[in-house]
C-alpha cells in the first residue's frame, strides 16, 4: 500500500497509528518511520524496537537531500534495519523518496518489498514519485491521505491484516 499525500497531511501519523493497532492485536511489525520534530529535524524510528536515531545532520559529511543534510550513519543504520525487517506481518517504509529512487538511502527497502515476506506493507511515497514506484510494484495500491480521510484510515488498514499470521511468513 503506497501512502501518499501532500506534506504535513499526516502520512507518518497514519503509519504510527496503524502500527499501534497492529501491535495491540499482536501482529509483528517492522521497518522504519521518519518523524518530524518541532524544529523540523527528522528522527528515524525502528518500528520493531522503538530505537531512534537523528536523521538530519549538522555540518560537513551529511548527505544532501533537498533542503536537508542526512546523517550517513543513520542512513546505514536504517538500511540495515530494513534489510532484516522481514518476515513480519506489517512492514513500514517511511519513506521511499528521491534518494531511494536513485539507489541511495534506504533503496534496500525496494528489494525487501520485492521479497513479499510480509502480509501488508505501508510505503510512504511523495505524490510526484507514485507513478515511478507503481512502475516497480504494479500490484500496489496508492492511497491518498487527506484531512478528511486520515482519521479513519488506521483502523481500515489494520483490518487488512489477516486474522491469522499470513502465509508469506
Amino acid at each position: 500500500m503506497l501512502i501518499t499525500g501532500p506534506g504535513g497531511v499526516g502520512k507518518t501519523t497514519l503509519c504510527l497509528r496503524t502500527v499501534a493497532l497492529a501491535k495491540e492485536a499482536r501482529y509483528s511489525c517492522a521497518g522504519l518511520l521518519t518523524l518530524r520534530e518541532d524544529d523540523d529535524r527528522r528522527v528515524v524510528v525502528d518500528v520493531r524496537t522503538g530505537d531512534r536515531r537523528a536523521l538530519t545532520a549538522v555540518g560537513p559529511g551529511g548527505v544532501p537531500v533537498g533542503r536537508y543534510l542526512f546523517d550517513p550513519h543513520t542512513l546505514a543504520w536504517g538500511a540495515e534495519i530494513l534489510a532484516h525487517s522481514t518476515p513480519c506481518d506489517l512492514l513500514v517504509v517511511d519513506e521511499l523518496g528521491p534518494l531511494e529512487m536513485e539507489g541511495g538511502g534506504w533503496a534496500v527497502g525496494i528489494d525487501v518489498l520485492r521479497t513479499g515476506r510480509f502480509c501488508l506493507s505501508l510505503v510512504v511515497v511523495r505524490p510526484e514519485l507514485v507513478t515511478r514506484v507503481l512502475e516497480q510494484f504494479p500490484d500496489a495500491w496508492a492511497l491518498e491521505v487527506t484531512p478528511e480521510n486520515r482519521d479513519g484510515l488506521p483502523v481500515w488498514l489494520a483490518g487488512l491484516l489477516p486474522p491469522r499470521r499470513c502465509s508469506a511468513l
